[in-house]
């Protein structure tokens, strides 16, 4: 038989997202594979530097629709680099924590979206329900449920509400417990073994190779977690173990992210526990004051670059939930930062498809490209 190209996108129930995948196939086999991305097309980094640095934490929620509080203090540690801003204690752990619910909400929205993909229809209801739990925190102290705008230059816009650690430890534990309870769903189903074991496979030099990172690396063997590899925040001082698994497919990456939850777990009791022992302030004492005013009046718009504010350049690395994301932001003594990029681990998984999707058919690219955890709006900038 002839081969052809098939367009699964840009509007497809596989693509998670706003993209399309070109599939050459022979039959049912998959001889080659393109992604094309671009149908969002939104130029957030370009926006950026039209806005003060405070406002610039708008976009950032709306960088990944899964992922907006990462997205947030990625671009502010880039920016209190640049800007030489310390944040104090307690906002560097109300991150952590801010960061580990954050992980846990986007896998258990991968988890419900995933099992979908594979054939599995009642764990999606669970997901999507224990998901609700983690927002209904996130209301309670950024009042939002996706875009929250929380986190500021030097620190967040305000403490956890009284009595929300007791309220989030109990979270916690039931989610605990609705873990074990995804895992008998998932390795007690043939169906769902059958399509994810020893599919999608990408190695470990496969994965280096093409620049992928968390949790699918993690699942080809690797060890590599930059909270534990080059912390940042207050992860130094807390203790987690990092999620691994060495099937390098689509089983191992679901592996990976079934413990990479219980970790965050552990995780947020540990800042729960620090924030009820130590009070303090959760913005520096020393913010620019122009980071997020209102427009200086007409004849003063280089007002701040006479007074000669210092100059510089930050850049920021963190663990995302899908990967290694990187910031860079210049600051040249104005109201906007001067120049901002961001990396995506997603558009790196993306960009990898020929080397996971190749050899494999057609009917295995929805459970493929479920486990890769594809969030478009970060990828497509």
């Amino acid at each position: 038989m002839s081969e052809m190209w098939v367009n699964m996108g840009p509007q497809h129930p596989m693509t998670h997202g706003l993209w399309n995948l070109r599939v050459k196939v022979d039959g049912e086999l998959v001889t080659d594979a393109v992604p094309e991305l671009g149908y969002l097309h939104r130029g957030i980094e370009k926006i950026c530097e039209y806005r003060r640095y405070n406002e610039v934490v708008t976009l950032m929620d709306r960088t990944c629709y899964v992922a907006g509080l990462a997205w947030e203090q990625l671009y502010l540690m880039a920016s209190e680099q640049a800007l030489g801003v310390e944040v104090p204690e307690r906002a560097e752990y109300i991150r952590v924590m801010c960061q580990e619910l954050q992980r846990l909400a986007s896998h258990l929205m991968w988890f419900a979206a995933f099992v979908m993909d594979v054939g599995l229809m009642a764990p999606f209801g669970y997901g999507m329900r224990d998901r609700d739990v983690i927002l209904d925190l996130f209301q309670s102290f950024t009042g939002a449920r996706m875009t929250y705008e929380y986190m500021r230059v030097g620190g967040v816009r305000n403490d956890v509400p009284v009595g929300f650690t007791d309220r989030c430890r109990k979270v916690m534990g039931w989610l605990e417990q609705r873990i074990k309870d995804y895992e008998d769903l998932c390795d007690r189903s043939d169906i769902f073994l059958k399509r994810c074991i020893d599919v999608g496979v990408l190695k470990a030099q496969d994965c280096i190779r093409n620049g992928i990172t968390g949790p699918m690396l993690r699942s080809a063997g690797v060890a590599r977690d930059l909270r534990r590899d080059r912390p940042y925040s207050a992860y130094p001082e807390l203790d987690f173990q990092v999620a691994v698994h060495d099937a390098a497919d689509v089983y191992g990456r679901y592996r990976v992210r079934m413990e990479e939850m219980r970790q965050s777990i552990f995780i947020v009791r540990q800042t729960l526990d620090h924030l009820d022992r130590k009070p303090g302030r959760v913005i520096a004492e020393k913010v620019p004051r122009f980071v997020g005013t209102p427009s200086p009046p007409p004849g003063q718009e280089s007002y701040i670059v006479r007074r000669g504010y210092p100059k510089g350049v930050g850049f920021s690395a963190m663990e995302e939930p899908h990967g290694e994301a990187l910031a860079y932001v210049v600051n040249e003594g104005g109201e906007q930062p001067y120049r901002v990029k961001f990396r995506s681990p997603v558009m790196v998984n993306i960009c990898a498809v020929r080397d996971y999707l190749v050899g494999y058919r057609v009917s295995d690219i929805p459970a493929i490209m479920g486990s890769i955890d594809v969030c478009v709006g970060e990828s497509d900038r």
